[in-house]
């Protein structure tokens, strides 16, 4: 596809609607709540619950018996986390969830208190004056004006700044007291450039208007709450509480090493998502300037200065910065899919912090609803919400945004990558892993390298999948009047696949559970290969065929189903004059190009599903051959393996089924889905290949030693239809797996051309 950009029947590049879709800065925003809470909740709750275990009596000796009570009966105990806290838990330090919300709660109390009283402050210790009309009606004139372009709904109260000698401006307050604060430079820049001052009022008035001051302000209170309260007591305690372990409870010592970990992770994700939501806020309140202005023109002059003037070696780290450089604010003036960017680091402090909190929200839902068990969907379903939640919104937009400009998002990849070592991360902090390590009762390192691979697999291919999934049905999302409804099925479904799979993944890392073990000489294998069957077998083959079977449908079908969803979401009235992609789009597009975004991709599922069949019976065919030569000729080769694995025709059937998969994928290479029309074609395999391998087996069985023998069964037994669908469901939650990792490994082999070989796209440019 090319990366250029379009053109509409104007002239003007067809640039993205900035206000169309939800604002990034939003998201960032609830990243920023999630990742200041569970660090403030976990850290001053654990140190009022151990002041207040010491307060009551409390001593180290205790803390060494639950200790040695834990390593002797962690093994026992780790699949019932309450049994085990009844027998080892030290006492009066039952209330540690309770003194974490209270500390919750204490903590977004300060944060209103002070979001409340900020202002008046502000004025206050700054000595700001309100802005006389009688004494500048020239500027109180130009003031009005702007406030009309700008259709704010609330009562602004202009304030000067006397001292500060700069020409700037800074919109602050709260619900009900919206205030702007004019610096004497500004003022005096309104009789030199009154463009320039038009450009920098309206850029503080849009703030306003896009209802960001109080996200930056709660921001600012929250990273300096966060410093006082967290960053600044860690870095001191953190040396002591580890010498404090070392000499004292040498088991203690690795427990609060990872301890220390994640909180330093937490610390580097709430700099980096407060620095993130300030930069994007101006990001954005240049777009609406551009939008009022017709391209900004004032404004984009002074950023040019500024780019020209700005230091190249002084400045701050990104993570530091709470403005973006001039030349970022210019590239986003110009191309608007700038503010439409998710950043992978933002991805994985999100994924980091629902892991780190996951077992102990999972068990707070598992007692408030009496439900759900260990493993269960429901049981994940509030850490799925977190992260499945502001990651699908974050990929459906970033992704909608390229199809507008017939192009893809280039960081799939990277964010997946991200979400899954997020996932990975959180679990070096996690309480009860952290625990099974200090009391060295965790599983071997290759166990938990097999855990983590796993882990990491359900980030990375949720992230994927919703790429895919928001790709093709982006043209319904443009076409359809409620575009809100689409986007919405499609995160809410996400949401239900990850809410299943992380049940289950992190329900196989518990410590203390044992391996599957599997027949010789195949239990010889590697540790790591063991421990993902088990998993595998614990996310799957426990779980019942038929709802595995309807996992996969509803994987496969959503994305799937998007011409279906042509039909029922793209019916727009004739005489609804915002129907169609313009609504998107900063200019109206010509037909032609209203057109080209509209049209769904070319998909061929019932197509997929036939080959399946097909090549599914023409390979059952040849193992038939293959066991009829083998028992006339050469009967030795089976008769070894089916003496040291009876059960090998079930690999052999599974391995068939993905085999065809893949040659199905492949024959579908120019199609947008080939991978999900692979996963067809093995549904449609499962059809005929498991009863052709198990009947296979028992005719060799009776063409080697007649039909008397036990292994000879002509007819198919009862079970046949189960044993059938679980192979089937098997085989598809693997080909989920495989399929798609291949298909993406094979695009970026293809798109790896040499730069010289690319052509240069120069971005498009805002037009009045």
């Amino acid at each position: 596809m090319r990366e250029g950009p379009i053109r509409s029947g104007f002239g003007n590049p067809v640039a993205v609607h900035p206000f169309r879709l939800p604002s990034g800065t939003s998201l960032r925003f609830a990243l920023l709540i999630l990742s200041t809470s569970v660090a403030m909740a976990t850290t001053i709750g654990g140190a009022v619950g151990m002041a207040r275990y010491f307060g009551l009596g409390g001593d180290l000796g205790s803390i060494t018996r639950s200790l040695e009570c834990a390593s002797s009966n962690f093994a026992e105990t780790a699949a019932d986390p309450a049994e085990f806290a009844r027998r080892c838990a030290p006492p009066d330090v039952s209330g540690e969830t309770t003194m974490e919300l209270a500390a919750l709660a204490a903590l977004w109390l300060a944060v209103g208190i002070t979001y409340w009283l900020l202002p008046a402050y502000r004025i206050r210790r700054r000595r700001l004056r309100p802005l006389r009309g009688d004494a500048h009606p020239d500027v109180q004139r130009t003031l009005t004006e702007l406030v009309a372009l700008a259709e704010l709904r609330c009562r602004v109260r202009f304030v000067v700044d006397w001292r500060d000698q700069r020409p700037t401006g800074l919109a602050f307050g709260r619900l009900g007291r919206r205030c702007v604060m004019l610096g004497e430079g500004l003022l005096r820049l309104h009789g030199r450039d009154p463009e320039a001052f038009r450009a920098i009022v309206l850029h503080e008035l849009a703030h306003l208007r896009n209802r960001d001051v109080d996200i930056a302000f709660l921001t600012l209170i929250c990273y300096r709450l966060f410093v006082v309260a967290f960053a600044i007591p860690t870095a001191v305690t953190a040396p002591f509480a580890l010498l404090v372990s070392w000499v004292l409870l040498p088991g203690g010592v690795i427990y609060q090493l990872l301890f220390t970990f994640a909180q330093c992770a937490l610390a580097v994700t709430v700099a980096h998502t407060s620095s993130a939501v300030l930069r994007n806020r101006e990001l954005y309140a240049d777009a609406r300037v551009a939008v009022w202005t017709g391209g900004a023109h004032s404004l984009r002059r002074l950023l040019a200065a500024q780019h020209g003037i700005e230091p190249a070696t002084l400045r701050r780290p990104l993570f530091r910065r709470t403005h973006p450089s001039a030349a970022k604010r210019l590239a986003a003036l110009s191309d608007t899919r700038v503010l439409f960017d998710v950043s992978p680091w933002e991805a994985f402090g999100l994924a980091l912090c629902c892991s780190l909190v996951y077992w102990q929200v999972a068990q707070w839902t598992e007692a408030a609803t009496s439900l759900a068990d260990r493993g269960s969907a429901l049981s994940a379903i509030v850490p799925a919400v977190l992260l499945g939640g502001g990651v699908a919104a974050g990929i459906w937009r970033v992704t909608l945004a390229a199809h507008m400009s017939h192009a893809r998002w280039t960081d799939a990849h990277r964010t997946g990558l991200a979400v899954g070592c997020g996932l990975v991360v959180g679990t070096f902090g996690d309480q009860w892993h952290r625990t099974a390590l200090a009391l060295g009762v965790a599983d071997s390192l290759p166990v938990r390298l097999a855990w983590w691979l796993l882990l990491g697999a359900v980030g990375y291919g949720f992230v994927r999948w919703n790429v895919v999934a928001a790709r093709v049905w982006a043209p319904v999302v443009l076409a359809a009047r409620r575009p809100l409804g689409p986007v919405v099925v499609g995160c809410a479904t996400g949401v239900v696949l990850l809410s299943f799979w992380l049940g289950h993944a992190y329900a196989a890392g518990t410590p203390g559970f044992g391996l599957l073990s599997l027949p010789r000489p195949l239990n010889l294998l590697p540790t790591p290969l063991d421990y993902l069957g088990f998993v595998f077998s614990l996310a799957v083959v426990i779980t019942p065929p038929l709802g595995v079977l309807a996992l996969v449908a509803v994987t496969v079908g959503l994305p799937l189903a998007a011409g279906l969803g042509v039909r029922l979401f793209g019916r727009t009235r004739g005489d609804a004059p915002a129907a169609g992609p313009e609504r998107f789009l900063l200019w109206p597009p010509s037909p032609e190009v209203s057109a080209a975004l509209l049209v769904p991709p070319r998909l061929r599922p019932l197509r997929a599903l036939a080959e399946g069949v097909v090549f599914g019976g023409a390979a059952g065919l040849g193992l038939w051959v293959v066991h009829v030569v083998s028992a006339l000729v050469f009967p030795w080769p089976i008769q070894l393996v089916g003496a040291v694995f009876p059960l090998y025709f079930v690999p052999v059937a599974i391995l068939l089924q993905v085999a065809v998969g893949f040659f199905v994928s492949w024959r579908n290479t120019d199609h947008e889905l080939r991978s999900l029309h692979g996963v067809l074609a093995v549904l449609g395999a499962g059809l005929l290949l498991p009863v052709a391998a198990f009947t296979a087996r028992d005719h060799f069985a009776c063409v080697r030693w007649g039909t008397g023998h036990q292994a000879c069964e002509l007819v198919p037994s009862p079970a046949m239809a189960s044993i059938t669908a679980t192979v089937v469901a098997w085989t598809a939650a693997l080909a989920l797996l495989l399929l798609p990792t291949w298909t993406a490994l094979r695009d970026g082999a293809r798109r790896a051309v040499p730069s010289q070989q690319l052509p240069v796209h120069h971005p498009p440019r805002w037009q009045a």
